[in-house]
Parts: C-alpha cells; sequence; structure tokens
C-alpha cells in the first residue's frame, strides 16, 4: 500500500509540475485536495491506461522504486531512468495542451455567434489531447517491461499483480 501512494503522489506531482505547481508546493499537505484533483485529470483523461494497459503497467518509475526487488543492474536503472524523465515530460506536455484546447474551446463556444468550423476544430483538437495523453506513456511502459529479462517479467508480474490488488482495496474502501 506504500509503495502504491508513492506512485501515486509521485505521479500527482509529475502533473502538478506540468501545470505550473512548484514542487514544493506540490507537496505541502495544504495540497493534497489540489494534487487528488490533478491525479483525477489525469486519470479521467488519459483513456484508463492502467485498466487497459495492464500487463506492461505500472512501468519504468515503479520498476525503479521495486528495482531490488526486481534485481535490476544498474544498466537497467540507468535506462528506466531515462524513460521516467521522457515519460513525465511527454505527460506535462500533454496536461497542458489538452488544458489549452479545453479553453479554447470553451472560449468559443462562449462567443455569441461561434464558428462551426472553429468549434469543429478546436473538439478536434481537444480529442487530439486526449488521445495524446492516452498513447503517450505506451513506449515507455514497453521500452520499461522489455528491459526486464524472462525472470523479472515474472517477478513484476507477481508483485504487480499484488500492487493492483492492494489499490483496488484500498479504491473499495474509500468509496465503500
Amino acid at each position: 500500500m506504500k509503495k502504491t501512494m508513492e506512485i501515486m503522489v509521485t505521479t500527482v506531482v509529475l502533473a502538478m509540475l506540468g501545470i505550473g505547481v512548484s514542487p514544493a508546493e506540490a507537496t505541502m499537505p495544504g495540497n493534497a485536495k489540489a494534487m487528488e484533483k490533478t491525479h483525477m485529470y489525469f486519470v479521467h483523461h488519459n483513456f484508463g491506461f492502467a485498466r487497459n494497459f495492464y500487463q506492461f503497467h505500472p512501468g519504468p518509475h515503479w520498476d525503479l522504486m521495486n528495482a531490488a526487488a526486481l534485481h535490476l543492474t544498474a544498466g537497467q536503472i540507468k535506462q528506466e531512468k531515462i524513460l521516467v524523465i521522457g515519460m513525465m515530460q511527454h505527460t506535462e506536455h500533454g496536461i497542458m495542451a489538452l488544458k489549452k484546447a479545453y479553453r479554447k474551446y470553451r472560449e468559443e463556444a462562449k462567443l455569441p455567434d461561434p464558428s462551426i468550423r472553429v468549434l469543429t476544430q478546436d473538439v478536434q483538437a481537444v480529442g487530439r489531447a486526449q488521445a495524446y495523453l492516452g498513447y503517450v506513456m505506451i513506449p515507455y511502459h514497453m521500452k520499461g517491461y522489455r528491459l526486464l529479462d524472462p525472470a523479472q517479467q515474472a517477478i513484476y508480474h507477481h508483485l504487480a499483480r499484488e500492487n493492483w490488488i492492494h489499490m483496488m482495496h484500498g479504491h473499495m474502501m474509500m468509496h465503500g
């Protein structure tokens, strides 16, 4: 459960960085609601990545957090870190693009006589930004998984299954 929370907090902090919240602000207890809101924003706009792409999830950051259990080599750790940085940068970009697309669409829709063509383009931009958040992590997760040898992959699936069970148990406890 502790690792699940660490992963969630790290993901939220990274997402908040993407929308302009400093690391100090993102980790302050008073911003728990903001962190939760940002995390939920990402979860609702990524096409159910964890649920649909479970074979390669939770991904490179989680691999690093479980480096000892997975028996990662120094080379694997270095490669996983590179993947985490790339994934973080692309996720930040995706969240910013999606918020910008929504903002433009809302502004155009509020006009007294909005252009059908512009509104259609705005909705298409929102869709592209949502799709980006849905697919941007796929290569990072697959590459991270492919860095593991077969024995490490077996450990990965065992640990990931335990992680998923703990996450779902916690979710059920929160939502009764």
